[in-house]
């Protein structure tokens, strides 16, 4: 296999990257004939030599002329960039005399991206990480969390025979002695036949060529022809080398493939409010009476077992004085799992596994607050679906934990074939249409339009604690009332002829309480609308609020004649940081002197800047 470089326009880069454009034309002249099926076509942008997109062919054929090159996946290969055959036929006979077309034709390459699965690929550790990783009392903390990852992934490691001979020459003796000992637990990458490849002598010729240079380039060679998926190096050298030669994502830095495995495979998230809090499993109560149904349902002593091999794992845990209530565990399962216990088995997808889920009832929306908190770890993540198993008709609290998450989009799947366990499953990739808001959360509808929603600061935080702000006082949130539990949060509004409807989002924003408001108003997270109810009395509005508002019964009275808007909401995304008045009007999505108005719409441009600026760090 061989690869071959080629210029393209910048603006097809990003839609090879998406899959949208799958076929690449060349005029079929004897250079690019000599393309073959499963080369390695690296597409480089004409206007920045650093931005490119590396494929694989998967098949070739030749065309006499344009248009029967073209007929078959114009379309696709160029969605929304020309309107006709005959306008992308216009735009392709620029590229070639059309005497050269008529002696060779054209070639269509059908391609797609390699994009590399880093769970899954094996790697070469060059000399560096294995001297970080085995020289004793000179460990790497990078480097040992970073092993400690492939471990629990199954990666498969190689050394080099080179890597071998440098080690035996290490100049640290003492260190030497301990890293050679250990070097019976690697596998040497088998030996393949050099080949020579013109671009790639051309790029590490024009470095030393030392023995250490000549070790670098053949660890190189080895991922640059395939033989292995990933190098791993925190060799500075070696990283320029790789870049130049166009596999720099092949050829990555401990740091890089430890926030890789982090950022993909994160651990639980922790929240500041109420009274959930992550725990490890040391630290939680094993003999505590609530896990008694639990060892019932799975054979005692097992469950026990299972409970202790755990230990340092994390689980979400709410006690008060009487003991445990609720307690939830999350595992992320990738497309490897082995689902065969399933029936009908689940296919291979990155998953969220909700392990372990029990809720005793506590007189306010406990469960909501364990479900927002499982959509939470599940979007952090990046699942494609949530899944649960329980014993449907065991007990009254497991029959009403089931009817909450079917509430919530979970839906029957099958059961499990060794202890009958029913499994329940939610997408996280697709919204489905003829369902509502709440059984889509967090999935927010395409067509949804946004929209500002000022909330005055003395209920703000009440209704939405996750969106403190940093200057407030926690303390005041701690009593655990159902409304600030609810992912359902409900607002009274003024605001006549509302032009929202259930699925748009609002922007939840915090009107200011000092001066100069400009910078104490802030924009603090998302919600989404569920419902709006143009309530017709004061009765009707009470039913709805219910234990969902922050309102009192007498207050909504009060509040009644001048506020009788109902305002559903789901309690989407807290913003990492708030978005004062002051950058809104930067950004002239506010007017100066002015602010937000209630459901003021805003252009989908503008909300995403809001929505880029919330999410930085």
């Amino acid at each position: 296999m061989k690869t071959y470089y080629l210029k393209i326009r910048d603006k097809f880069i990003s839609s090879v990257q998406q899959g949208i454009k799958k076929h690449e034309y060349r005029l079929a002249s004897p250079e690019r004939m000599q393309i073959k099926v499963g080369d390695t076509l690296v597409l480089i942008s004409n206007q920045d030599k650093k931005k490119f997109i590396r494929t694989t062919v998967k098949k070739v054929k030749v065309y006499s002329n344009w248009k029967e090159a073209l007929e078959e996946n114009w379309k696709q290969d160029f969605h929304n960039i020309f309107p006709s055959l005959d306008a992308a036929l216009k735009e392709c006979y620029k590229f070639y005399p059309k005497d050269e077309v008529d002696i060779y034709g054209i070639v269509s390459f059908e391609i797609t991206p390699l994009i590399v699965d880093y769970c899954k690929a094996s790697v070469l550790l060059d000399t560096n990480i294995i001297i970080k990783r085995e020289s004793g009392n000179n460990v790497s903390f990078e480097v040992s969390k970073l092993f400690n990852w492939f471990d629990r992934k199954l990666v498969k490691k190689y050394i080099h025979q080179i890597s071998l001979q440098e080690l035996s020459t290490y100049g640290n003796e003492k260190a030497k002695e301990v890293i050679l000992t250990k070097m019976g637990s690697y596998e040497t990458l088998p030996k393949f036949a050099v080949e020579t490849d013109d671009y790639f002598e051309s790029v590490v010729s024009q470095y030393a060529q030392d023995q250490n240079g000549l070790n670098d380039n053949a660890l190189l060679r080895e991922v640059y022809n395939g033989n292995i998926e990933i190098l791993l190096t925190d060799d500075s050298l070696m990283l320029r080398k790789a870049k130049e030669l166009y596999i720099r994502d092949l050829v990555v830095t401990s740091a890089e493939l430890l926030s890789y495995f982090e950022t993909d495979y994160p651990q639980n998230l922790e929240y500041k409010m109420l009274a959930v809090k992550l725990k490890e499993f040391a630290d939680v109560k094993l003999n505590d009476p609530f896990f008694d149904s639990l060892r019932e349902d799975y054979e005692g002593k097992k469950f026990d077992d299972w409970f202790k091999r755990k230990g340092k794992e994390k689980a979400y845990v709410f006690e008060d004085s009487d003991g445990l209530k609720g307690f939830l565990y999350l595992k992320v399962e990738d497309e490897s799992e082995n689902y065969s216990d399933i029936d009908p088995i689940l296919a291979p997808k990155k998953r969220l596994k909700v392990g372990t889920f029990k809720i005793d009832s506590t007189g306010f929306r406990l469960g909501e607050r364990f479900l927002k908190i499982i959509f939470d770890n599940a979007i952090n993540c990046k699942a494609e679906e949530i899944y649960v198993t329980l014993f449907e008709d065991k007990r009254d609290n497991v029959r009403a934990l089931k009817c909450l998450m079917e509430q919530w989009g979970f839906q029957k799947h099958g059961y499990k074939k060794s202890n009958g366990e029913l499994v329940l499953v939610k997408t996280m990739t697709q919204y489905i249409v003829n369902k509502d808001p709440k059984f889509n959360f967090p999935i927010i509808k395409d067509n949804s339009r946004p929209f500002f929603l000022p909330i005055y600061p003395q209920y703000h935080t009440d209704l939405f604690p996750d969106m403190i702000l940093k200057n407030e006082e926690m303390h005041l949130y701690e009593e655990n009332l159902a409304h600030r539990y609810a992912i359902e949060k409900i607002y009274l509004s003024g605001a006549f002829n509302v032009k929202a409807k259930s699925g748009d989002v609002v922007l939840i924003y915090r009107v200011g309480d000092r001066y100069p408001k400009k910078y104490s108003s802030v924009v603090t997270g998302i919600a989404i609308i569920e419902e709006i109810y143009k309530t017709k009395s004061v009765n009707e509005c009470i039913e709805i609020c219910k234990n969902r508002s922050i309102f009192s019964e007498t207050a909504i009275r009060k509040l009644y004649d001048k506020y009788p808007t109902v305002i559903k909401l789901l309690d989407y995304i807290p913003f990492k940081t708030k978005v004062t008045l002051d950058k809104l009007q930067q950004y002239n999505i506010i007017a100066q002197a002015t602010g937000p108005r209630p459901f003021e719409t805003l252009s989908k441009e503008n909300f995403e800047t809001i929505y880029k600026l919330g999410m930085e760090e």
